[in-house]
């Protein structure tokens, strides 16, 4: 690249001394020169082409569902304490050209089935939105989060992790675990509503039927 500019630094020194300004050469020079410049490859070093420095992180989520399908149950009154663990695993020059300085977690969780539909809120709605930043020892690391589904329904919680260097840039290495929550109603609270579902309609078909009337007499009766 320096040579391709001392060459075009020559030919416009040449064309000013021979030519007085502007003339179609001066105009031809300048495509040459921006064409000779085109021309020069660009010199990347290897590792921007080649996979020197390989990088992953296994996660390992608890508590986990006992059967792959099955939602982890918590009531809505609740918090969730959802311990995410995870190793680092490096190919064979491990710190090549960067170092791992800490590892960001982010999790969140979506809304994926709602109970009832008395519940008005869209179903692509997140209702946990964290972010963390935890160190590795030894390339182990292991921090918590505390999550709320005070939603009743199916909840898809995602955990995904990314690689932050020692200059502080994020690498989206991965991976992405999810897993599935089901927000329940408390019993306190699902007998109140029972309670008050029994009197709601034990007045509406009270309003409705009306007072009974009483028993009517024979008015010959009271003469007999």
């Amino acid at each position: 690249m320096l040579a391709v500019f001392n060459h075009v630094l020559e030919e416009v020194e040449n064309l000013s001394r021979k030519h007085p300004p502007v003339s179609y050469l001066h105009t031809g020079c300048l495509c040459d020169a921006v064409i000779a410049i085109l021309k020069v490859p660009l010199s990347f070093q290897r590792y921007f082409f080649q996979k020197l420095q390989s990088t992953s992180i296994k996660l390992a989520l608890s508590p986990s569902p006992r059967t792959p399908n099955e939602p982890i149950p918590v009531q809505n009154n609740q918090q969730l304490t959802l311990k995410v663990e995870g190793v680092v695993q490096h190919g064979s020059t491990p710190g090549l050209f960067r170092k791992i300085q800490a590892v960001c977690l982010k999790v969140s969780s979506t809304l994926q089935t709602k109970p009832g539909s008395d519940f008005k809120i869209p179903l692509d709605s997140k209702t946990n939105e964290i972010e963390q930043k935890v160190e590795p020892h030894n390339d182990y690391f292991s921090t918590q989060f505390l999550l709320n589904f005070s939603i009743l329904g199916t909840h898809m919680v995602s955990v995904e992790a990314s690689v932050v260097d020692s200059s502080g840039i994020e690498w989206k290495t991965g991976p992405k675990t999810t897993v599935s929550v089901k927000s329940l109603e408390d019993p306190y609270s699902q007998q109140l509503r029972h309670q008050l579902q029994q009197q709601q309609q034990q007045t509406t078909t009270t309003t409705t039927t009306g007072p009974q009337p009483g028993p009517q007499r024979n008015i010959l009766a009271r003469f007999q």
